[in-house]
Order: structure tokens, then sequence, then C-alpha cells
């Protein structure tokens, strides 16, 4: 995804220094750190919030060298967050290779992803602004809570559709969030761009999150980097199978397929199958379309923004819809 404001000019210097920074991160820990480190950056990631936080801190004339820590300590929470997601679901593989505790053990994935996370807190400390603190430990809050309630989630309960959007909306889209809104707030702008802002993270981080969890029904393997049917096996709720269950709670029969704790082969597939013949997959488009609609209004409505940024966000938007992977 990074790959779309690669083609721009004007932060391409910038999520360079990122990669770069990353890198150094890692070489300069001890030689564990060092060599997983190596292995988890050194693949295919999209960079996105990063992104999102240098375009909306870009500000023309001005340079972004002070904050770019900033977009490097937001890449940091992310990964450690995958490094704990992994061990979590038991993912076997993260973007087209062996899952960190695949590769070396759960212990070891826990770790790296707790020492990222140390040296992101540490970038974040070095700027001494609360504000900005504060709007990091906004962000970690509401995905931890956003991934206790859907972990504690049932498919028997009621109004799953809309605790869905709230789980995905503290786990997902609160990032994005953040990371337009911090940008927003070390440019300079005041309070009501920096809600406009975060309004467009917000819209933009559930339309990615509908697209991520619709993928791993429709996705390929090798598109996307990772299993499909992850979500299935793991018995999350995602919208395309919410949608699913929404249709067949008369008949119960996919209640008793998801109450197999043993996930024979056979019941997933079975399970899938209900959700591919269901319109799961395109009622979830056309939420993601929504939200990605809301965010282009978003832009439309950002006062004194360069020409370039309101171009380059529009279509980041419709890079996030058409995603494969």
């Amino acid at each position: 995804m990074n790959k779309l404001a690669y083609r721009h000019n004007l932060i391409e210097n910038e999520l360079t220094m990122v990669e770069q920074r990353l890198q150094q991160i890692v070489e300069t820990a001890g030689p564990e750190v060092n060599e997983v480190g190596r292995y988890v950056f050194n693949g295919s990631g999209k960079r996105m919030r990063p992104t999102l936080f240098l375009l909306a801190a870009y500000q023309p004339q001005e340079s972004l060298l002070p904050y770019l820590d900033v977009a490097v300590a937001l890449e940091l929470m992310h990964t450690a967050s995958l490094l704990h997601d992994d061990v979590i679901d038991q993912a076997s593989s993260r973007r087209g290779k062996e899952a960190v505790h695949v590769k070396w053990t759960n212990k070891i994935s826990i770790l790296t992803g707790d020492y990222l996370l140390s040296q992101a807190f540490k970038i974040l400390v070095g700027y001494q602004d609360w504000r900005l603190m504060d709007a990091i430990v906004n962000i970690v809050q509401n995905m931890t809570e956003g991934e206790m309630e859907q972990a504690f989630a049932d498919p028997t309960m009621p109004d799953l559709e809309n605790r869905y959007f709230r789980w995905i909306g503290k786990k997902s889209a609160t990032f994005f969030a953040g990371c337009c809104e911090t940008g927003s707030l070390i440019s300079g702008d005041d309070m009501e761009d920096q809600e406009k802002w975060s309004q467009f993270g917000y819209n933009l981080g559930i339309a990615f999150q509908l697209i991520d969890d619709l993928l791993d029904y429709t996705g390929e393997r090798e598109m996307i980097g990772k299993p499909v049917y992850g979500d299935l096996s793991n018995r999350v709720l995602t919208l395309p199978l919410i949608r699913t269950i929404e249709f067949a709670r008369k008949d119960g029969s996919i209640h008793r397929l998801l109450e197999d704790k043993a996930g024979s082969d056979q019941r997933l597939t079975e399970v899938v199958q209900a959700v591919l013949e269901s319109d799961g997959p395109e009622y979830t488009f056309r939420k993601a379309e929504e939200f990605i609609q809301r965010a282009e209004n978003t832009v439309d409505d950002f006062r004194d923004i360069d020409h370039e940024i309101k171009s380059l966000l529009k279509e980041l938007t419709r890079d996030v819809l058409n995603r494969k992977k």
C-alpha cells in the first residue's frame, strides 16, 4: 500500500528513512533481537500507519524530519501487535513467510513484540509531548479492549453486527484515526482539522478491516500472505460470518457447526461454503464502500490542505477498497 505514496515525491524520502530507522533499531539491539527483527522487517509490510501519519503531518516548505521517529514508533507498535496476534491466533504465516512463533517459538514472538513496543514508547517519551502520548495511549487501550470484546463474542449474542463494528472501531479504526490525528496535531492544525483527520482515519480503518475480514474468506493464501479462514479457525466473528449467522438463526445449522470446538476440516469447509453461498461477502464489500465514501467526503471537507495530499488521500481510499492482500 505504501507504494502508492512512493509514486509521489511528497513523502518518498521520509518513508525510505522510516525503513532505515526500523532496521537500525533492531541492528543496534542484542544479537537475538537483531536476528528476529531483521526477519520481521524484511518483508512486505504496507506501512499504512506511518504513511497516514506523514500525510497528515505534511506541510509545504516544512521538514518532517523532526517527527520522523513518531512514524517509526507507530510502525513498531503495529508490528508488535502482529507478533502477539499471531501467537494468540496460532497463525502459521505472516506477510508471505513463516510467522515468528513458527520459525522460533511463541516465547520469542511475544518477547520480540514486547521489545518493539518498548522501543516505540522510548521514542515517544523523548518528544515530551503529553498530547502525543495521550493519543498513543488511547490507541493501545482501544486496541486491547476491541480484541478482548471480540474474543469473548458468541454467535448467540444479539445485535452481533453492531457489536462487530464497535470491535473493529476500537481495535483497527482507532489506530488509523490516531495516526492521522497525531500527524495533524504535530503539523499545527486546529482542533477542528484534527477532528476531520481523525474522522478520515477512522472511516478508512473501518473499510480496511472490512476488506481484511472479507479476504479471509475470498482471498488466496499466496496473495494475502497469511492463511485464509484464519478467523474462522479461531472462531473469530467477522462480518461475512455474522451476516450468514443472522440469516441462518432459524435452522441453527451455523451455530451447531461453530460449536464444534474440535474444528474438523469438514466442519470448517461447511461453514465456509455457507458464508460464500450467502450474501455475506457482497454485504461486507458494500459496507466497506460506504465507509470509503465517508472517508472521501471528509477529504472534500478539508480546509487549506495541499492539493497533492488531497489527491493522494483519494487514491489511498480507492486502493484500500480494491486491495487483494
